[in-house]
């Protein structure tokens, strides 16, 4: 009898009932409200979805509810309409059976699972579902009836039942604990029958097969008893091996997907460490008839693959490209396991010589790589990129082979590609129109070989004897204009690839080849050649010393203008390319750049423009404009010339925000290189600039200006004064610290509020200098970045350091009003000060965990040392009182005292850490088995510890752009390099008696600090 929801369970329940009979037909199912209010949560309307949703609410829990919906998801009408009504009912179910299964009543959870249960082999687009909602269920408590299931449909069901069961198996092991694992292991015996048995479906078979490696990878999870799992391995394997090979009745591509299904699963099984023993004594048994398909679709894969365009069709799941492509991850989880490595020994060569013809080039990417160069170029640097999955991975079993057998494996690719170079040679000569796939995948396998190896050890080894055949082979395609483009495109590749090579065992050849390579280049040649062109001229540019050779190839032969044409049609990793060859041979040519400096600024202009919203582009234009103002002056005039107006247009009132944050960037990069005092038209921006931040609240344009004006002052600050900027400078700090903008858009003052006190501050007015400061508090009070509040409290810090008794006679001055309404205090701030010097103390002190930056900590903790020495001399500042919480008071010295030893505790785990650090951690390893103990032996992020300037000389800009702004100033301060730990454990062992008086916990952490800085 049907059960009627109603009170607050179900809303408007008749307007639900009338929606349901307008829109489906499903009158055959007598729960119409359910249907309903399924309808009403698969509507496109928000308020209609949102009832729905706020009555399932209500609904969900209510005696019969789950009984009924398990009822209709499960077991409901096949028609099409109900279709996506069941797909909701059993999604909510889903997430019933998870979350709230413990909250239902014992009558639904019987009802729930003996409607799951009975459709349990249904085969249709909804089983997946309803194989999680048969998890989540049996994840709760043992289920007898569904093992009971299970294991009839696949001993006595029809082969779809089997092949639904089996699925739902397979389901179970991968959601569910070990307990249920172990509980399903009743069904390995007949799953295994089915795996061998001819006379089941393919399908069938695979579903086994994924069953059996789902409960392997389940019981090594949980760590559970290994016994049976061991012993049932080899009967397993003979499995594996028989769905490698086959019975005769299967068609090709069944036979290809059974194998896949097979090497797949072998794969995932040869990575586990436990399994290794047993693997190594029957693997041999599964690579053998895998080996032999795969010799056998040599054929078949290169009239219907590699020469006719297939759509892509190969490289779907289970498709031939995919099992090749299977059959080298095999090999290559094999390498890693040294058992099974064991069984890969002398048989390098015939492996390669069976498994290289399928890395060839096919129809369906030769047709995609023409028409998005992009793809081409990715693929040739990204070994992650999707596609080619028989190139990619064999580009990873030669690299794993060589890595693993040094010298057989290095004799085998040498012995490969001398095959491949003599066959794909008289297959041309014979006629053949694909032949150059053979050659191709020679010169590419080669290139993978020798990608890592010296010249010298290049020399020494197996590969050796081939260079010169190769170099020839690469050398003759670059330059032939009959030869396919990517055959020509592999040839520069190889030709960059052994560039070392080339200019040490022939550098004769040097000029020929970037002749060939500007011949490459040029306008009329395909993409794929002139992109592979592009970087091996620009890599033999940086060998050659010949300026007149570089200039005759730049102008007359046209590799400049080759290059600005792709520059104007180049987007995506093709623009990337080309903007890296420019900065490259602007920094190689500078004297030949000035020869066409006036083609040069309105190229970059038109880049700039075009791509304006990608960043790694706007971030190589800059580049290349700071490396052009940087090689030679007449360049930065050029840039200037052709740049500024676009700058000086971009900061206009009405502008867009966008483009004046980008055009404030350009005109830092100009600043930073540009002679000074700056030029006329250079410092014509200087006021719209301050202008254009005057009026804006947009964050990136505020966090340029400020760095853009940091490098102004820096450079030219007597300018300032002459040309009238300081005051509006000073406006302009003080807009960034009133309470209109976030943090965002103010998070680069401090270093733009220091350098202003630094330079100008004995000019400045007192109630100027004291206006400025109550801004600086305040907005250190309200800040909740924890960067600004570092930058705002080194602002402080550094000018205690400059004038102690200034700064805190300033500061004492100060009163501050309270707070306007809606005007929040940071956390840190929170305290009953309402002076300026109490505000400033009591922020400082409760932000001080928060300052790690090496130059921050070592001005902030020096100056707390000089403020607490003050504290001896100046009564009214000892008495100060300063509470970081609301009803916590503590003297002044002591809070003092305890900062800095805090401050030296940091500085003694720091340098602890970097002594204990191990050599490994920032290794790149992809081990898995090491990350844990990495973690182990590293308690805490290297990042807490770490400081990137460790790390940097000096003279390091990091880029082309003339090196950041603030890092530059930050390394000028004169406390940069103090050395922290000994400053703080000499204050602190100077007052060891004072830190007495303020308890025995106190002394025993300022001694222990000091002993381990001594230490």
């Amino acid at each position: 009898q049907q059960t009627q929801f109603c009170g607050d369970g179900f809303l408007n329940a008749a307007k639900f009932l009338s929606l349901a009979h307008n829109r489906m037909s499903v009158a055959a199912f007598q729960d119409q409200e359910l249907c309903a209010l399924l309808q009403a949560l698969c509507s496109d309307k928000s308020a209609e979805r949102s009832s729905a949703e706020a009555a399932l609410d209500g609904l969900q829990l209510q005696a019969g509810f789950a009984a009924r919906l398990s009822a209709f998801g499960a077991r409901g009408p096949s028609s099409q309409d109900a279709f996506p009504l069941r797909q909701m009912a059993l999604t909510v179910l889903k997430r019933m059976t998870l979350q709230r299964w413990h909250e239902l009543q014992e009558g639904d959870k019987v009802a729930v699972r003996q409607a799951l249960v009975a459709s349990i082999a249904e085969d249709s687009k909804l089983k997946g579902l309803l194989h999680i909602c048969i998890a989540n269920a049996r994840s709760h408590a043992p289920w007898p009836e569904l093992n009971a299931q299970l294991e009839a449909g696949v001993m006595q069901g029809t082969p779809q039942q089997a092949a639904s069961c089996i699925e739902c198996a397979v389901t179970l092991l991968e959601e569910c604990s070990a307990e249920v694992a172990l509980s399903l292991s009743s069904l390995q015996e007949p799953l295994l029958r089915l795996a061998v048995s001819e006379s089941s479906s393919p399908e069938v078979r695979r579903q086994c097969v994924s069953a059996h490696v789902a409960g392997v990878t389940t019981v090594i999870a949980h760590e559970a008893p290994m016994d049976s799992t061991l012993a049932a391995l080899p009967m397993w394997l003979s499995a594996y091996a028989s769905l490698c090979s086959g019975p005769e009745a299967w068609d090709l591509k069944t036979r290809v997907s059974c194998a896949f299904a097979a090497l797949r699963a072998i794969t995932s099984l040869s990575r586990h460490r436990a399994l290794e023993a047993v693997l190594a004594e029957s693997l041999e048994a599964v690579l053998r008839p895998a080996c032999l398909l795969a010799q056998n679709l040599q054929q078949v894969y290169e009239q219907e693959v590699i020469n006719q365009d297939d759509g892509g069709a190969s490289e779907e799941d289970g498709g031939a490209s995919q099992l090749i492509a299977q059959l080298m991850e095999l090999i290559q989880a094999m390498i890693l396991r040294p058992k099974l490595r064991a069984l890969l020994k002398n048989r390098v060569k015939s492996m390669l010589q069976l498994l290289v013809p399928f890395m060839r080039i096919t129809e369906a990417q030769s047709a995609s790589w023409r028409a998005d160069p992009n793809e081409f170029l990715a693929q040739e640097e990204d070994e992650h990129v999707r596609g080619c999955a028989v190139r990619l991975s064999g580009e990873g079993l030669v690299g794993e082979l060589l890595e693993a057998f040094k010298r057989e494996a290095a004799k085998a690719v040498a012995g490969v590609v001398g095959e491949l170079l003599e066959r794909g040679e008289s297959a041309r000569v014979a006629g053949d129109g694909h032949a150059w796939k053979v050659t191709e995948i020679a010169l590419y396998m080669f290139g993978i070989a020798v990608s890592e190896v010296s010249v010298k050890a290049l020399q020494r080894g197996e590969l050796g004897p081939l260079v010169p055949t190769v170099l020839a082979a690469a050398g003759g395609f670059s330059g032939d204009k009959t030869a396919p483009e990517f055959l020509r495109a592999r040839a520069f590749s190889l030709l960059r690839c052994l560039a070392d090579a080339v200019c040490q065992l022939v550098p004769a050849e040097v000029p020929k080849l970037m002749e060939a390579a500007a011949t490459g280049l040029s306008a009329g040649e395909p993409l794929v050649v002139r992109v592979s062109a592009c970087r091996v001229f620009c890599r033999f540019l940086t060998s050659v010393q010949d300026a007149t050779l570089k200039e005759d190839l730049l102008l007359r032969k046209g590799v400049l203008a080759s290059l600005g044409s792709l520059l104007r049609d180049a987007d995506e990793e093709l623009l990337h390319l080309c903007l890296e060859s420019l900065c490259m041979i602007v920094k190689q040519c500078p004297d030949t750049m000035v020869k066409v400096e006036k083609d040069l600024a309105p190229l970059i202009l038109e880049i700039w423009r075009r791509c304006a919203n990608d960043p790694m582009v706007h971030m190589q234009v800059l580049d290349l404009v700071s490396c052009a103002v940087g090689v030679d002056p007449r360049l930065q005039a050029s840039m200037e010339e052709g740049l500024l107006p676009a700058v000086a247009d971009s900061l206009r009132p009405d502008g867009d925000p966008h483009s004046a944050s980008s055009a404030v960037e350009l005109f830092g990069v100009l600043l930073k290189r540009a002679p000074v005092p700056f030029g006329p038209k250079l410092w014509s921006c200087a006021a719209p600039l301050v202008a254009t931040v005057m009026q804006s609240d947009e964050s990136m344009l505020l966090q340029n200006a400020c760095e853009t004006l940091v490098c102004l002052v820096q450079r030219s600050s007597q300018q300032v004064i002459d040309g009238g900027l300081l005051e509006p400078l000073l406006r302009l700090v003080e807009r960034l610290l009133g309470p209109d903008l976030d943090d965002d858009a103010c998070l680069y003052v401090g270093p733009l509020a220091m350098l202003l006190f630094a330079q100008y501050g004995r000019m400045l007015p007192g109630p100027l200098q004291v206006g400025l400061l109550r801004a600086l508090v305040t907005r250190l009070a309200r800040a909740e970045r924890p960067y600004l509040r570092q930058e705002l409290v080194v602002v402080f810090a550094r000018l205690l350091h400059e004038d102690l008794s200034g700064a805190l006679a300033a500061l004492s001055g100060i009163e501050l009003p309270a707070p306007a309404a809606g005007y929040v205090q940071s956390p840190a701030s929170q305290s009953c000060a309402s002076g300026g010097l109490e505000l400033l103390l009591s922020t400082w002190l409760a932000c001080a965990p928060e300052i790690r930056a090496r130059r921050a900590r070592n001005v902030t903790v020096s100056a707390l040392c000089r403020l607490h020495e003050r504290c001896q001399e100046d009564a009214q500042l000892r008495s100060l009182e300063v509470r970081l919480k609301a009803g916590q008071n503590q003297p002044l010295p002591r809070q003092l005292l305890e900062a800095i030893v805090a401050g030296l505790e940091f500085e003694n785990e720091r340098s602890r850490h970097l002594k204990d650090m191990p050599e490994d951690v920032l290794d790149d390893s992809d081990e898995d088995e090491e990350d844990d103990d990495k973690e182990k032996r590293c308690s805490k992020k290297l990042s807490d510890f770490l400081d990137m300037e460790d790390f940097l000389d000096d003279d390091e800009d990091g880029s082309d752009d003339g090196g950041d702004v603030f890092h530059d100033m930050e390394r000028k301060d004169p406390l940069a390099d103090l050395n922290l730990q000994q400053v703080a454990a000499n204050y602190l062992e100077s007052r060891a008696e004072e830190c007495k008086a303020f308890g025995p916990e106190l002394v025993a952490r300022v001694a222990k600090a000091v002993a381990e800085a001594r230490s």
